[in-house]
C-alpha cells in the first residue's frame, strides 16, 4: 500500500504526529495542499518536502535555481490558460519536449491534455504550490480569481409573478356560496426566512471548505444583498469567496490585506462578536472596502467565525434594502455556529483519511 505524505514525513523524522494534526486542520481552514501548509508553519523547509515527494512519486523535484531567469520562448510553450487551469509552469523546452512542474506529476489526465495542446512530449517534474503560485505571478502575472456565487435580484428587487386568470368550470349559478364554512378555510403560513434547520444538511453534509463557505453565504444572502468571505490566516486577512448581486475584484483570491490596516476586521477578530453599523461611516474608516465595493451601502455587518475560540475568517455583508434587526442578526451568529462545528468535522475526517 502506497504511504501517505504525512506518514512518510513522520518515518522520516521531519514532523510529529502533533504537527500532523496542526497542519491538517490549516489545511481544512485556509486549503492548499498539506506541503503547503507544513511550509507556511516553519515545519519542514521546502527542499526537505520535495525529496520526499520525488521519492513518493519517484519523479525528480523542481530546486530553486530551475525557476530563475525562465526565458519567455519556455512560458509561451504552454498556453496560459492551462498553466492557470493546473496549476503548473514550464521551466524547460525545446522543439519537441517540455519541462513542466506540477505539484501532482500522477495527474496523467493533465499531462494528456497539455501534451495534446501543445503536441510535445511532457516531462512531469514536481514543484510545492507555494513554488508554482509565486512564480506564475511573478512570470505572468496570474492571480487567484475569486469563487463567486451569483444571484439574481435581491427578494425584495425580484418582480412578482403575474396574477393568474381565474378558470371557470361552472356556470355562476351553480356555484353554492359555503359561507358558513369559511372558518374552516385552510391557511398556508409562509416559510420563515430565519429558520436556520434549512441549512442543517448543507453543513452536515459538507465534503470541504469550499462546501462550508458556499453554505454560510446562501444563509448569509437570506438577510443581506453580498456576502464577502475573508480568512483570517496569521497577522492577514485574504479574500476567499463572494456572493450576491456584485461581484468582486476578480483577483479577489489573491486579495490580502494586513490585518492592524484592517479596522473592524480586526476589532471582530479581537472581540468574537458581530459588529454593524452605517456604511458611510464603516467605509470612511475602513478605505479598503472601497476595494471590495465601488458603492457604498447603507449598513454593513461583520461577523466572525470562531473555531476553538481562534477566528478563522470574517464574513462581510452588505445590506442595501434594510437594516437588520436583532433577530436577523441572531440568526447570522447562529450560521457562524454552525459554520464551526461543519469544519471541526472537515478536520476530523481528514485525520481518519491520514490513519
Amino acid at each position: 500500500m502506497k504511504k501517505n505524505l504525512g506518514t512518510l514525513l513522520i518515518e522520516s523524522g521531519l514532523i510529529t504526529k502533533k504537527l500532523l494534526g496542526e497542519a491538517l486542520q490549516r489545511q481544512v481552514i485556509f486549503g492548499g495542499r498539506l506541503g503547503t501548509n507544513l511550509i507556511e508553519m516553519g515545519a519542514v523547509p521546502e527542499e526537505a518536502l520535495l525529496k520526499v515527494l520525488s521519492g513518493q512519486h519517484r519523479v525528480p523535484y523542481a530546486e530553486s535555481r530551475h525557476f530563475e531567469n525562465i526565458p519567455g520562448y519556455v512560458l509561451e510553450s504552454i498556453p496560459r490558460d492551462l498553466l492557470e487551469k493546473f496549476l503548473v509552469i514550464p521551466i524547460r523546452a525545446t522543439k519537441n519536449r517540455v519541462t513542466l512542474a506540477m505539484t501532482n506529476p500522477t495527474r496523467l489526465d493533465v499531462i494528456d491534455e497539455v501534451s495534446f495542446r501543445t503536441n510535445k512530449v511532457i516531462d512531469p517534474i514536481i514543484a510545492t504550490e507555494l513554488r508554482i503560485t509565486r512564480e506564475l505571478e511573478r512570470y505572468l502575472g496570474i492571480r487567484r480569481a475569486a469563487r463567486f456565487i451569483s444571484t439574481g435580484a435581491t427578494p425584495a428587487q425580484a418582480e412578482k409573478p403575474p396574477e393568474p386568470e381565474p378558470v371557470h368550470t361552472l356556470e355562476e349559478q351553480d356555484i353554492i356560496p359555503l359561507e358558513e364554512h369559511e372558518s374552516i378555510k385552510a391557511e398556508i403560513e409562509p416559510a420563515d426566512p430565519l429558520d436556520v434547520s434549512d441549512f442543517n444538511r448543507m453543513f452536515w453534509s459538507v465534503g470541504n471548505r469550499d462546501d462550508v463557505a458556499q453554505a454560510v453565504i446562501q444563509a448569509g444572502l437570506r438577510v443581506m444583498d453580498n456576502v464577502f468571505i475573508l480568512l483570517l490566516k496569521g497577522d492577514t486577512a485574504m479574500g476567499w469567496m463572494a456572493g450576491g448581486k456584485i461581484p468582486p475584484p476578480y483577483d479577489f483570491g489573491s486579495w490580502k490585506l494586513a490585518l492592524d490596516q484592517a479596522g473592524i476586521i480586526d476589532s471582530v477578530r479581537q472581540s468574537r462578536e458581530i459588529e454593524k453599523g452605517t456604511g458611510a461611516v464603516i467605509f470612511a474608516s475602513n478605505p479598503w472596502l472601497e476595494e471590495i465595493s465601488a458603492d457604498i451601502p447603507p449598513e454593513v455587518v461583520v461577523c466572525p467565525l470562531v473555531l476553538k475560540k481562534h477566528p478563522v475568517a470574517a464574513i462581510i455583508g452588505f445590506s442595501w434594502q434594510h437594516r437588520l434587526n436583532d433577530n436577523e442578526i441572531e440568526y447570522l451568529a447562529r450560521i457562524m455556529r454552525k459554520a464551526s462545528i461543519a469544519f471541526e468535522i472537515l478536520i476530523l475526517k481528514s485525520r481518519i483519511v491520514m490513519l
